[in-house]
């Protein structure tokens, strides 16, 4: 009876506290005078004064200043992460860098005058993961979406809305780049090949240069589209990859061979790294004599580029470590981060020299990727694998060493 009589009372409680609430839900909210609101007064003033100033707010989306006139040569340009830039010539001088925001799609300039960041293209590519554009900034190609799922965008850049005229590339796309000549080149599969082709946004000329007789190929595009372009099949520790060059739709197998192989060439250069005895070493080969000697540091491929001014150099972001036996596996899973200072390495000379060292600069890490020169090898463009945010290094050519082969 006490138990009955005990829940009966909790009911009853229960009810009186759900009536209370019910009432201060629906009639306990105050009524203010017509124009006030109903926070606490916290004596600005009466607000509606016209004598009170309110700061103009500057629309940060479309407009920014940039740090260009640092004395330092190491410098970040954006803190978002970006898909893809392109240094821009006007007139023949180098005015402005573009790049392609990731996600969006939308397209920024950078005045490396006036260090103005602003937005010239607000059309949006849903899920925008990679970008090139064309060294007069006039056209960009965008991929939307990864894997099967990707689509392929060539826009042409209409400054005076900030918008792009879209339409979509005819193929699909395996790998892609933009040339000195302003052509998108690009390679789609066809059966169990790759056909490399050349596109070119103003003439609307599509022409096919070569085949690769395999699918699971990565390619190092020359900036020339004539080449020599760099082709080996996707590395990892596990298979033996080999190079093959194309140069004006000529095939030549290198003598370079290896497991977990990846490589960069120049006219005259290869620079490639494999797994050797279970160690992964740098081979500098020569690409008419074949001649491979090793080189003075070990370096990840895809962390190099060859100036444009001499073929015999290329600029590595370096991390000296001693590498796993499964590189680049570890490298390209995220299991392992770098920590890279920046190298100039003479393939002639066998020879290397420090640039700078980033966290000694900046104070930041940086795991460098992505590095693509301006037409006169001032700027060195790339980016920060960690974050994607976009990186310029002032670079003039030394080739001074202070490592060489015989230390």
């Amino acid at each position: 009876m006490k138990r009955l009589l005990f829940i009966i009372v909790g009911l009853i409680f229960i009810l009186l506290l759900v009536g209370v609430w019910a009432y201060f839900l629906f009639f306990g909210t105050p009524n203010p005078p017509e124009g006030e609101g109903i926070f606490s007064n916290f004596n600005f003033g009466n607000t509606t004064d016209p004598t009170v100033t309110i700061p103009e707010v500057i629309e940060t989306e479309d407009q920014l200043i940039t740090d260009v006139a640092s004395p330092e040569s190491l410098r970040q340009l954006t803190t978002t992460p970006v898909a893809g830039y392109q240094e821009v010539l006007s007139d023949g001088d180098v005015r402005s860098v573009r790049y392609i925001e990731a996600g969006t799609g939308h397209i920024f300039s950078i005045d490396l005058v006036s260090g103005l960041t602003e937005r010239v293209s607000a059309t949006t590519i849903p899920l925008a993961t990679k970008g090139v554009m064309t060294k007069d900034g006039q056209y960009a190609l965008i991929q939307s979406n990864s894997g099967a799922q990707a689509d392929f965008i060539v826009g042409e850049i209409i400054p005076e809305n900030e918008t792009l005229r879209n339409f979509a590339l005819p193929d699909y796309a395996t790998s892609f780049a933009v040339t000195d000549s302003d052509e998108f080149v690009y390679t789609t599969p066809n059966g169990s090949e790759l056909i490399a082709k050349a596109y070119n946004p103003d003439t609307n000329e599509l022409r096919t240069l070569f085949t690769i007789p395999f699918r699971e190929a990565t390619i190092r595009w020359n900036n020339t589209t004539a080449g020599p372009h760099v082709v080996y099949p996707h590395a990892s520790s596990r298979l033996e990859g080999y190079v093959y060059t194309y140069t004006n739709g000529q095939v030549t197998r290198q003598a370079a061979s290896g497991y977990g192989l990846s490589a960069v060439g120049s006219e005259d250069k290869l620079l490639y790294s494999a797994q050797f005895d279970n160690e992964y070493t740098t081979i500098i080969q020569d690409m008419g004599t074949f001649k491979a000697v090793a080189s003075p540091l070990t370096v990840v491929p895809e962390k190099c580029s060859f100036i444009t001014v001499d073929p015999t150099i290329a600029v590595c972001g370096i991390t000296l470590t001693e590498y796993s036996h499964l590189m680049p596996d570890v490298w390209y899973q995220g299991n392992m981060i770098m920590n890279d200072t920046l190298w100039e390495m003479d393939t002639q000379t066998e020879s290397a020299t420090l640039l700078v060292n980033p966290e000694s600069a900046t104070g930041r890490q940086l795991d460098i990727v992505g590095l693509q020169f301006s037409t006169n090898d001032r700027n060195l463009y790339f980016q920060n694998k960690l974050d994607q945010t976009l990186w310029v290094y002032e670079y003039l050519p030394t080739i001074e060493s202070i490592i060489t082969d015989s230390e």
